[in-house]
């Protein structure tokens, strides 16, 4: 039997090992799920990995076999929100800012299944209260 917790041993998984070379040395796993991501006209399948100090996407769409990659620090998210008109779908998005302007990021559930749905909705979950913790701080010295 493997040791460590199921959470312990999750991150120490394959899935994770695309995202090491990103992480910090004292950044945490927290979570990842298979989402779809919807970046103004593209929209592509992969994998959004939730730690610490990031939220952190890796594309394994064979539609792009170059695959697309990116990572945002969480000081550089401005929103983790679920609008009303993609609520429904349980999908959500993160803001973000490129030169003062927003740069909306959409996530969906990769199918139309509830146990995707559900998914998607800890994955929002995830985000949400990680990016709120550490969000926190900063409020409160300013």
């Amino acid at each position: 039997m493997a040791k460590g917790t199921l959470a312990e041993r999750v991150a120490a998984g394959p899935y994770w090992q695309l995202v090491r070379p990103v992480m910090l040395e004292n950044e945490r796993p927290v979570h990842f799920a298979h989402l779809r991501c919807v970046q103004g006209a593209q929209d592509f399948s992969g994998t959004l990995f939730v730690t610490s100090h990031q939220v952190i996407w890796r594309t394994i769409d064979p539609r792009m076999p170059e695959g697309s990659a990116f990572e945002l620090r969480f000081p550089d998210v401005t929103a983790v929100e679920r609008p009303s008109r993609v609520a429904m779908f349980h999908a959500f998005r993160l803001v973000t800012e490129d030169g003062g302007r927003p740069v909306d990021v959409y996530f969906f559930p990769q199918h139309k299944t509830d146990v995707d749905r559900i998914l998607c909705d800890q994955m929002y979950d995830a985000v949400q209260s990680t990016w709120a913790r550490h969000d926190e701080p900063e409020s409160a010295s300013a």
